[in-house]
C-alpha cells in the first residue's frame, strides 16, 4: 500500500502539476489584484522566518542586492539597445 502511493507520487506528470499550480496562482492574483500578490509574498516570508529566524542573513542580502543590480543593468542595456 505505501509502496504504491510512493510510486504514484513519483510518477506524476510534474510538468502538468507545475502548469496547474502556476495557472491557479496567476488566476487568483489576476482576480484579487496586487493586494493578494503581496499577501502571498508576506505569507511565504513569514513561513521562512518560522523555519529560520535568522533569514535572510547579511551574505544572502548582499547576494540578493548584487543580483538585482545585475538585472537592472541588463534591463537598462536592453532598453538602450531597443531605442538605438
Amino acid at each position: 500500500m505505501i509502496t504504491r502511493g510512493i510510486r504514484e507520487f513519483v510518477s506524476r506528470d510534474w510538468n502538468l502539476v507545475r502548469e496547474a499550480k502556476d495557472s491557479y496562482w496567476a488566476e487568483r492574483i489576476e482576480r484579487l489584484g496586487a493586494t493578494e500578490a503581496f499577501r502571498i509574498a508576506d505569507e511565504l516570508r513569514r513561513q521562512m522566518l518560522q523555519r529560520d529566524p535568522s533569514w535572510p542573513d547579511a551574505a544572502l542580502r548582499e547576494s540578493d542586492i548584487e543580483s538585482h543590480a545585475r538585472v537592472a543593468a541588463l534591463l537598462r542595456r536592453a532598453d538602450a539597445a531597443r531605442r538605438g
